[in-house]
């Protein structure tokens, strides 16, 4: 099987479950960076992919939920940006709706585990955040 975790340090990985290492590139600074480029990585707070498909979301408080696309493929497995969602607030879980037609995001003014870096205008709530489809799409 496999599984893609998201880290402190900014690191997006996706892994097989035979291997003792991640599978791919990983994404170095995938929510960017506090103060710019030169700045320290986002922490990737919460990660949820959407079950026998491509689809992998990823929350932080860069302001925005950020949709993936994973290739399982053998010689170009990895993952790829595929859409950004603005979300203001910290991003602290996320869960992907039957089919992938929407996704919950827990949005808060401050991290799950700490009152720190807190962003005072965000609200304490749910996101529920329309998925685009292959429907709509074609039009």
């Amino acid at each position: 099987g496999w599984f893609a975790t998201g880290h402190d340090d900014g690191h997006l990985s996706l892994w097989k479950e035979e291997k003792k290492r991640p599978v791919g590139n990983a994404i170095v600074a995938a929510h960017g960076y506090h103060g710019g480029a030169s700045g320290v990585t986002r922490s990737v707070m919460c990660c949820d992919a959407l079950g026998l498909s491509d689809v992998l979301a990823t929350g932080s408080n860069d302001g925005y939920l950020r949709l993936w696309r994973v290739s399982t493929e053998d010689k170009g497995a990895g993952i790829k940006p595929l859409d950004t969602v603005p979300v203001h607030g910290h991003i602290n879980s996320i869960a992907m709706g039957p089919g992938g037609k929407f996704c919950v995001a827990a949005v808060g003014q401050e991290p799950r585990l700490g009152r720190w870096d807190r962003v005072p205008r965000a609200k304490n709530r749910f996101a529920i955040i329309q998925l685009k489809g292959d429907e709509e799409k074609e039009e």
